[in-house]
């Protein structure tokens, strides 16, 4: 694996049921953990993690 992080250039909004949206803005950076198929399993700070579609490269985030 080559990219270690990426930047959002877009807001990325996470819901889930009865829970208020975590909200992630544009310019956050966020660790690579690991890569799944087509998607990177990425962590912020506080290590909360997600999953980005590698497709997705240019629109919702790229590489730091």
């Amino acid at each position: 694996m080559d990219t270690k992080a990426i930047e959002l250039i877009e807001h990325v909004f996470l819901y889930k049921e009865n829970r208020e949206p975590k909200v992630f803005e544009s310019g956050t950076v966020l660790r690579v953990v690991m890569r799944i198929a087509e998607k990177y399993l990425v962590q912020d700070d506080s290590g909360f993690s997600f999953t980005l579609a590698l497709n997705q490269e240019n629109q919702i985030w790229k590489r730091f």
